[in-house]
């Protein structure tokens, strides 16, 4: 199949941004970008993806630079290439810039009902960005007159670096929380177990089996997280470290949104650091999209590029000149950095290829029985373990993560089924 799907025919549980085009602003909203796409799958051919991906990137890089578009691309395209970029493009959530590249290139000429899906996400982002910017200056306010300051990381904040802060589409919203008038830095400081118990007082939902790194608020159904730390610093020695240069270094400042929302935001080597380890835990741990590289791209399109001296020699160093290589290559940064072409090639093999997020290139199996998940499974645990051992410079044997496994799927039974479900 490769027709599209009306919005009103969507699964309930599809992305708020194509599910809820009313934005009532007190429905509980699922803002899981994994399955938002209007367009049917459609079958495989050889190697189609990187076909649509290449017109993706250079409608994306127009949309995010005063540039034309390659129109050499899109010449002889088939419907089913057009669908291909769609369903990309809206499971990287950059379907919105993508749409304003094709505005700025009227000579590429595109199926109508694709450029209509396009567009309407793009309208539908535009107004749940304005339900965002509205509930985060709510939630500050709230925080405000308990005597805490709340920064908005990434996100609703970080979409001031692009053209078109709108066009930036953002699922939940991650928050830190600290007593206003010190030092962030300080752990004392750190407000964020205070502010889930105020939250809570005040009848906002609020999950705490979230891990050791935040919460989860729900305020008038929009999810926020709460964090305590910025990154999972318990998982490595370079997590910690990073983590603490966060801390150091997040010295928030004032930004007004487009609709006059006036909020707190990290300062750029904040962001310099947060943007891209949270680009390559996804890279590590599966999902890494266009999304994180249009981030990236407009970070050091604004900014720069600075190494930290707490990440030199190390392999987010590493990560980090490659993933502003492919900044560089297909989104307008031009920052001279080291080339590493095998981890170019990898993670952009992985941000196109959404059906294997993880990247292993482990084949599923025909019969989903128990036996033949259990072995798929364990194939796929032992390579992502050997991927945290190499980027997170750790040496955890393959028993250890096994029973570190083992002992959370313990306390969350719910998760054994998807042992046997899911991909």
């Amino acid at each position: 199949m490769n027709n599209i799907l009306p919005l009103n025919n969507l699964p309930v549980n599809y992305s708020p941004a194509l599910s809820n085009p009313k934005l009532n602003p007190n429905r509980p909203y699922n803002v899981s970008m994994n399955a938002v796409d209007t367009v049917q799958k459609i079958g495989k051919a050889a190697n189609p993806e990187m076909i649509s991906a290449k017109m993706l990137l250079s409608l994306l890089n127009s949309g995010l630079n005063d540039t034309k578009a390659d129109e050499k691309l899109f010449q002889g395209r088939t419907k089913e290439d057009w669908i291909r970029l769609n369903n990309l493009a809206i499971d990287s959530a950059v379907a919105p810039t993508v749409y304003n590249g094709l505005q700025k290139n009227p000579n590429i000429k595109v199926p109508d009902e694709v450029a209509a899906n396009l567009k309407q996400t793009k309208d539908y982002t535009v107004k749940y960005y304005k339900l965002q910017e509205k509930l985060l200056g709510e939630f500050s306010d709230f925080t405000k007159s308990k005597g805490i300051d709340t920064v908005q990381m990434k996100g609703i904040g970080f979409s001031m670096n692009y053209p078109e802060p709108t066009a930036r589409f953002g699922g939940d919203l991650d928050v830190f929380n600290f007593k206003h008038g010190t030092d962030p830095a300080d752990t004392k400081n750190n407000m964020s177990f205070i502010t889930d118990k105020l939250a809570a007082e005040a009848g906002m939902d609020v999950a705490l089996d979230h891990g050791p790194k935040h919460s989860e608020i729900r305020y008038k159904g929009m999810p926020i997280e709460n964090h305590r730390n910025f990154l999972n610093a318990e998982i490595a020695p370079i997590s910690d470290k990073m983590n603490k240069y966060l801390f150091k270094h997040l010295k928030p400042v004032q930004e007004t949104l487009p609709n006059g929302t006036k909020i707190l935001v990290p300062s750029k080597e904040f962001n310099n650091v947060f943007i891209s380890y949270h680009a390559m835990q996804h890279y590590v741990g599966g999902g890494i999209n266009f999304h994180h590289l249009a981030d990236w791209a407009m970070q050091v399109k604004k900014h720069g590029l600075t190494i930290p001296e707490e990440a030199k020699g190390t392999k987010y160093e590493q990560f980090m000149y490659a993933f502003t290589n492919l900044a560089n290559k297909h989104l307008g940064t031009n920052v001279k950095v080291p080339e590493n072409k095998k981890l170019e090639d990898d993670i952009f093999r992985r941000m196109v290829h959404t059906e294997d997020k993880m990247g292993f290139n482990i084949d599923m199996p025909k019969h989903k029985n128990p036996i033949s998940m259990t072995i798929y499974k364990f194939k796929k645990f032992m390579a992502q373990n050997n991927r945290r051992n190499e980027f997170y410079e750790i040496h955890k044997p393959l028993s250890k993560a096994i029973f570190e496994s083992f002992v959370k799927h313990l306390k969350n039974p719910k998760t054994f089924i998807n042992f046997f479900t899911k991909k």
